[in-house]
C-alpha cells in the first residue's frame, strides 16, 4: 500500500488547490498550520507540535550555509520532521509519497505506474552524490554541470548537523518530491528520538545510505528520467522544470 501526502501551508493552499482537486487518486494533506491556522482537511502540525511529539529540542544553526540568513525554522530546515509526524500516526503503509503543494504533474497515472515495481527506500526529485561515494550505482555524482559543484559538500554536513563523524560518503537531494519505505522512515523515526538528525535534503539519504538502503533518483545528470517521458508526465515545481544544472 502507498500513502500519497500533498504537504502544505496557508501561504501556498489557495495557489495551488486548484490543482490537487483536479487529480485522479486519493491523498491526504499534511498542513503546516505553524504561521496560520486555515480550513483544510488533513493532517495538521505546528513547531511545538513536532517538538513535543519527537522531544526535539534541536534548534537551526545560523552558522550553517544553509541558514545563512538566520530565518529558517525547523520546519523548513528539518523537512523530514513533517515526513515523521505523518508517519507516527499512520505506520500502516508500505512507501509514503510526499509532495510540495507548489509540484504539479500532467499525467499522475504514468508517473505512477512508472514506480509502481521499484523498490527504492529513498528517492526524491534529484538524488546526487559526493566525488568520493562509492556506493549506489543508480546515483550520479555531483559535478561541473550543477550550480553548486563541489561546494555542495563542502555545506554539508554543516554546523548544527548531528551526522556521525564515522559516516564518510555522503549523498544530497532536491525535496519537492521523495518517496520513503516504511522502514526507512522507522529507521529516521529512531534515529530522530536517539538525537540524530540534519539538514534534510543531506541527512537523510547519506543516513540511509550508511545503514544499508537503496537510493534512486527521479531525475538524472541529464535532467531527464528513465523512468517515464518527461513530456508526457510533465513534472513541474513552481511552474517550472528544475534543471540538473538548478543544484
Amino acid at each position: 500500500m502507498e500513502a500519497k501526502i500533498v504537504c502544505t501551508c496557508a501561504d501556498s493552499y489557495n495557489a495551488y488547490m486548484s490543482h490537487w482537486n483536479k487529480v485522479n487518486f486519493d491523498f491526504s494533506y499534511l498542513a503546516d498550520i505553524t504561521k496560520q491556522d486555515f480550513n483544510i482537511s488533513g493532517i495538521k502540525y505546528n513547531k511545538q507540535l513536532i517538538r513535543d511529539t519527537f522531544n526535539f529540542t534541536g534548534e537551526v544553526s545560523k552558522a550553517h550555509y544553509w541558514n545563512s540568513f538566520g530565518n529558517r525554522d525547523i520546519i523548513w530546515f528539518y523537512a523530514h520532521l513533517r515526513m515523521l509526524y505523518y508517519y507516527h500516526f499512520n505506520r500502516e503503509f508500505d512507501y509514503y509519497w510526499f509532495f510540495d503543494d507548489d509540484v504539479t504533474i500532467d499525467n499522475w497515472d504514468v508517473f505512477f505506474n512508472s514506480f509502481k515495481n521499484n523498490d527504492a527506500d529513498f528517492f526524491s526529485y534529484y538524488v546526487f552524490k559526493n566525488t568520493d561515494t562509492e556506493t549506489q550505482n543508480k546515483i550520479p555524482y555531483i559535478d561541473k554541470k550543477t550550480t553548486s559543484q563541489h561546494m555542495w559538500f563542502e555545506r554539508f554536513p554543516g554546523d548544527g548537523d548531528k551526522l556521525p563523524d564515522y559516516i564518510t560518503e555522503k549523498f544530497g537531494s532536491f525535496f519537492p518530491i521523495v518517496r520513503l519505505s516504511n522502514p526507512a522512515l522507522k529507521l529516521l523515526h529512531e534515529l530522530l528520538f536517539d538525537g540524530i538528525y540534519g539538514y534534510s535534503e543531506g541527512f537523510v539519504p547519506t543516513i540511509l545510505n550508511y545503514h544499508g538502503f537503496k537510493l534512486d533518483t527521479i531525475f538524472n545528470n541529464t535532467s531527464k528520467s528513465k523512468y517515464f517521458d518527461d513530456d508526457i508526465v510533465n513534472v513541474k515545481h513552481k511552474h517550472s522544470k528544475i534543471h540538473w544544472s538548478w543544484i
